[in-house]
């Protein structure tokens, strides 16, 4: 149902005066025109989920340099009701086409799942290293005193002494291999894992650009310690993520292996701590709404 309404107004004087168009708008938002379009004339049945509609008038609003939080609570009457099945169940769960990390829950239940078999294995090993054991005790305390005949019965023959001995200043051959074997040199460490490296390349408006080097293997982790919206492109515009407003306490791992470009934009940059495998990425700009792009080059 479409709602005439004072919010959409304001939001479309405040883009105008930007001098941006929806096609403008959507690339800074990464939303859609016709959502944007819906917004602006009060369609938010067009949207795909009453909860995003909140989310998106702020980016928007944030977008042409409205406070979003006073907007939204200046024309609550006009905003859709939400219902106890959203309120639940906030984000829509995301389908990445990449590997995300696995919950907690989901390790434990394997564990779990494990447990038994784990438990007779190891009774097993137990079993086999008891009666190894024994073996050998029982193999100790056994005499190895050879026996040969005679006329007037069987007797016990001592080994026979070794009669080659080592000659004067001349070391056996076993010690000579010994020493070989201590003087040589110990084998190469295998090749440690190439550093890491990033760096600014430049900030352009609102967006800043990062040159990484480093392993192969990458994974970028986003913790959230307040509202935030958060959407994840790669080089083809393909999203890594689903574009989301974040709560505090959350947390999102992506797979970054094989992309060699990434794009973040951020509604609320101070509340989200970007790491790459396990480095710290620093903020450029002290910006609220801001555009990070890190490129990726493997160290050799």
């Amino acid at each position: 149902m479409i709602v005439l309404n004072e919010m959409g107004t304001r939001l479309k004087e405040a883009r105008i005066a930007k001098g941006y168009s929806l096609e403008d708008l959507q690339d800074v938002t990464k939303i859609q025109k016709r959502y944007l379009a819906g917004i602006e004339e009060g369609n938010y049945s067009m949207m795909p989920g009453q909860f995003y509609v909140r989310a998106f008038i702020k980016q928007y609003a944030e977008a042409v340099g409205l406070n979003a939080d006073e907007l939204l609570e200046q024309h609550k009457a006009e905003m859709p009701e939400t219902t106890k099945e959203q309120v639940g169940k906030p984000m829509a769960a995301p389908s990445p086409s990449r590997r995300k990390s696995i919950s907690k829950s989901s390790s434990n239940s394997r564990i779990n799942e494990k447990m038994p078999m784990i438990i007779v294995a190891l009774f097993i090993v137990v079993i086999i290293f008891v009666t190894w054991f024994f073996y050998n005790m029982l193999a100790q305390n056994d005499p190895t005193e050879e026996e040969t005949g005679t006329d007037d019965g069987l007797q016990y023959e001592a080994p026979a002494e070794n009669t080659s001995s080592a000659t004067e200043g001349e070391a056996p051959a076993d010690e000579e291999e010994a020493a070989e074997e201590a003087t040589e040199e110990p084998a190469e460490d295998e090749a440690a894992e190439p550093d890491t490296e990033i760096s600014v390349a430049g900030t352009d408006g609102q967006t800043t650009t990062y040159q990484w080097t480093g392993p192969a293997e990458r994974e970028l982790n986003m913790d959230v310690s307040g509202p935030s919206w958060v959407a994840v492109t790669n080089e083809n515009q393909e999203e890594l993520t689903t574009p989301v407003e974040m709560q505090a306490g959350q947390s999102e791992t992506i797979d970054l292996t094989d992309e060699s470009y990434v794009r973040l934009r951020l509604g609320a940059a101070p509340n989200v701590e970007l790491t790459l495998n396990g480095e710290s990425i620093e903020y450029e700009q002290d910006l609220t709404t801001q555009n990070i792009v890190i490129e990726f080059t493997d160290a050799e």
